[in-house]
């Protein structure tokens, strides 16, 4: 392989943000914040860049990043810093962003509104989990991680750089010593469950979403990456 091709998996850094936004936006645009737009996303990024809970790995390929994964050692904890922390510029950017999408402002009042207003004000408690209404077993464990988003440019799939993203990020919430790790797809040909369930993700609950797009959730041991 080329040094061209060589593809570094690393930790991001500030100015990667910008491309990670991109991508997020146009590869992977389901969910509420992909329509808030770049600005939003990045900001969204940066906020887990800094925090303690938070983790940005990116994808690099001949100096470009071609992919990322987004996620959290400690989602609980990483909604809580982050609305610590970043709760006044994430609001603004955000109103900013509904304020020139009115339909979706609409939707978003209407679907997610009010729940979004009592996390900012403070009176609403940070999430355990990411699994919906549904058969999800086990509850009562500690720690949840969360794998929030993995992306990879089109034209370079197919080199396993979505195994590589994946597996640094669940070696990563091992070295933490969290043993449980939680993410959403969408159902169906939007969602990416066949490449979950191949890298050994266990499917344990399925709900709809406030979009009413069906999703599933699927959880990990991440000791498992260490064994495979």
């Amino acid at each position: 392989m080329s040094g061209d091709d060589q593809i570094e998996i690393r930790p991001a850094g500030e100015d990667d943000l910008h491309a990670t936004a991109a991508l997020h936006v146009t590869e992977l645009p389901h969910g509420l914040f992909p329509r808030f737009g770049d600005g939003f996303v990045r900001r969204w990024h940066r906020a887990h860049l800094v925090s303690p809970y938070g983790v940005v790995l990116v994808a690099v390929r001949g100096g470009e990043v071609v992919g990322f994964a987004l996620g959290s050692t400690d989602r609980p904890a990483n909604v809580a810093w982050i609305i610590g922390h970043r709760r006044r510029e994430l609001a603004l950017a955000g109103l900013r962003a509904l304020l020139t999408r009115p339909v979706l402002a609409a939707g978003f009042v209407r679907s997610r509104g009010l729940r979004y207003a009592q996390r900012l004000l403070g009176r609403g408690a940070a999430p355990a989990r990411v699994a919906g209404a549904g058969p999800v077993p086990e509850a009562g464990f500690g720690a949840i991680a969360v794998l929030e988003a993995i992306v990879v440019a089109r034209e370079h799939r197919g080199r396993s750089i979505g195994t590589g993203l994946t597996d640094a990020f669940l070696s990563i919430v091992a070295a933490a010593g969290v043993e449980r790790v939680e993410l959403v797809t969408k159902a169906g040909a939007r969602g990416a469950a066949g490449f979950y369930e191949r890298s050994g993700w266990r499917r344990v609950g399925d709900h709809v979403d406030r979009d009413g797009d069906g999703v599933h959730t699927y959880r990990i041991d991440p000791r498992f990456v260490r064994a495979r």
